[in-house]
């Protein structure tokens, strides 16, 4: 009797562990390892990504390759242009101040754009160095941003350039990093993809 009390209980057990995989998107997990089992699940990443902005109509030029969380920065998402290797990442800061639109009609742009990318580990950079102004269009509105050249640490490159940009989302700022090696950065393809993303 006890016996099968015992292989009730453990039929019931899988069973309602079966139900709470499917209902935490396990059918999802499986099914994108089955198709590319060497990249994290892609429908994680999209769930993780649609927290910073909509990248459901992202040209497949453009490839999510991971979205995170980092302790001092927040959410943050990573995308690459295939063509170009430009890389680009958008972090949603836990803290509204770590950088704004209004801190680039000021002289505390520079500052605050150095204590960001000392806490943004994904890159780590080495005599940072801005080389200009500018802005652009990205989520439907004028987004400042300044040039940068740095030396880059932890990738077999010598160097980078890009820019460093802010935009507002709701009551959230994003901040926006494109990057390419020495001479490869384009700012016609940073403008591509932000006429995709909302």
């Amino acid at each position: 009797m006890f016996g099968c009390l015992r292989k009730f209980i453990n039929i019931i057990i899988i069973i309602l562990a079966v139900v709470g995989f499917i209902a935490i998107g396990g059918t999802n997990i499986i099914n994108d390892f089955i198709h590319n089992p060497l990249s994290p699940a892609q429908s994680s990443k999209a769930e993780k990504a649609a927290q910073i902005a909509d990248f459901s109509k992202l040209n497949k030029e453009f490839e999510l390759v991971s979205s995170s969380k980092l302790p001092k920065i927040g959410n943050y998402v990573y995308l690459k242009h295939a063509a170009t290797s430009q890389n680009f990442f958008m972090a949603k800061p836990k803290n509204a101040e770590t950088l704004t639109k209004n801190d680039f009609n000021s002289k505390k742009a520079d500052e605050k754009i150095l204590n960001f990318v000392n806490d943004f580990k994904v890159l780590r950079l080495e005599n940072f160095e801005i080389t200009g102004k500018g802005s652009m269009k990205a989520f439907g509105q004028t987004v400042p941003f300044v040039k940068f050249k740095s030396d880059i640490v932890n990738l077999p490159v010598h160097g980078a350039e890009g820019i460093v940009g802010v935009a507002n989302k709701g009551d959230k700022n994003i901040i926006i990093v494109a990057t390419n090696t020495y001479g490869k950065y384009s700012q016609i393809v940073t403008n591509a993809l932000f006429t995709e993303i909302k």
